[in-house]
């Protein structure tokens, strides 16, 4: 992914998400007294803030122009 541009909102809606999702998978653990799925539910949100991080590349309009004509080459 390609990020050229993210608003302050846009930024703020995926921050938001994904603590929703990292309470929602504990959460059900609590409810379901759980503590394995407690865990479970904090390892699968910690893999996904991970995933999140390593996938945001922000960069300059001229090295997005310069990485698509990469990927066109490679084509």
């Amino acid at each position: 992914m390609i990020i050229v541009h993210e608003t302050v909102l846009q930024s703020y809606l995926v921050d938001t998400s994904t603590f929703i999702l990292f309470l929602a998978l504990i959460g059900i653990g609590v409810y379901l007294d759980s503590t394995a799925m407690q865990w479970i539910g904090a390892f699968v949100g910690f893999f996904t803030i991970a995933g999140r991080a390593n996938r945001k590349r922000r960069m300059s309009i001229d090295e997005a122009h310069k990485r698509l004509d990469e990927l066109e080459a490679s084509l």
